[in-house]
């Protein structure tokens, strides 16, 4: 996994209400395929009460995952409620630079569609008339040939009208009206979780991640992509100088056990000294007594 790849177009994190959201389709698939991040696909149905995450588009992110794509320079972080508000504005005159490349966008679209359509509509003519010649011929000799040729020829005229009439093109998005621009690095440090580090060191080293609080944990941890492996270990993550009871470990060690997995539980180091995301970590397995 190219965990430091940088890419020429960074992801754009749209932050609204407090939460970091990727409403691109391609944006998704550069953090899942280079960073090892699923993310929370929402849906339109952010508060379903299931355990699905096979939901669409947008996908919800956590604050440790935003911060860890802005530090690798991988994505930026806007806030849509101003800058939504502040692109319009520029867009607002008749002269603005910014409102003719968002016209030629959608007229771009408009034509990609267009061409889409038309090679459709011919692969369909063709595999119709290969069906369909010799019947047509045969009942044309019968009952005069020239006439169902005419209406056969005018139907081809109207379709051909007809293309040139195609609905507008409406985005998905509105990368192309807002384009590259936000403030990256728009996590606080107080925003983030205790377990940003963890996470962090983790997925460093390749694996990917899902929440798991449906398994009793913080932390679903795969060791490739979670559509082709099953979660190795459950984890929770607490702090250097905490204590954690023993009925913790016990329980939670079980519970990993009985679905098949390690608990594994750490803390970032806080001595003095230290590098920055240094981690300690241990895995527990319920074997018997």
């Amino acid at each position: 996994m190219a965990a430091t790849m940088t890419f020429q177009s960074p992801v754009r994190i749209s932050l609204i209400a407090g939460r970091f959201l990727v409403f691109d389709i391609e944006g998704v698939m550069i953090l899942r395929k280079h960073h090892g991040l699923c993310g929370v696909l929402t849906g339109t149905m952010p508060q379903n009460p299931t355990q699905n995450l096979f939901l669409g588009l947008p996908q919800e992110l956590r604050a440790e995952e935003a911060r860890l794509l802005v530090d690798r320079g991988a994505a930026y972080i806007a806030d849509e409620s101003s800058d939504h508000l502040a692109k319009l504005k520029e867009m607002s005159g008749p002269d603005s630079k910014r409102r003719e490349e968002y016209l030629r966008e959608l007229k771009e679209r408009r034509r990609t569609a267009k061409k889409l359509f038309d090679e459709e509509k011919e692969m369909v003519k063709k595999q119709f008339e290969g069906k369909r010649a010799k019947p047509k011929k045969e009942k044309g000799k019968k009952e005069g040939g020239p006439s169902l040729l005419k209406a056969s020829a005018e139907s081809v005229v109207k379709s051909a009208a007809l293309k040139e009439t195609l609905p507008a093109i409406t985005p998905s998005t509105s990368n192309a009206m807002l384009g590259a621009s936000g403030t990256s690095g728009a996590v606080p440090d107080e925003d983030l979780p205790g377990s940003s580090a963890f996470y962090r060191y983790l997925n460093e080293r390749g694996y990917f991640m899902t929440p798991g609080l449906r398994f009793g944990g913080d932390y679903s941890y795969y060791p490739g992509d979670c559509l082709r492996y099953h979660a190795h270990y459950l984890s929770n993550c607490y702090g250097w100088n905490d204590k954690i009871p023993m009925l913790d470990i016990v329980t939670s060690g079980r519970l990993g056990t009985a679905v098949k997995k390690s608990f594994m539980f750490g803390a970032e180091r806080e001595e003095e000294g230290k590098k920055e995301g240094d981690v300690r970590m241990f895995c527990v397995e319920w074997a018997g007594m």
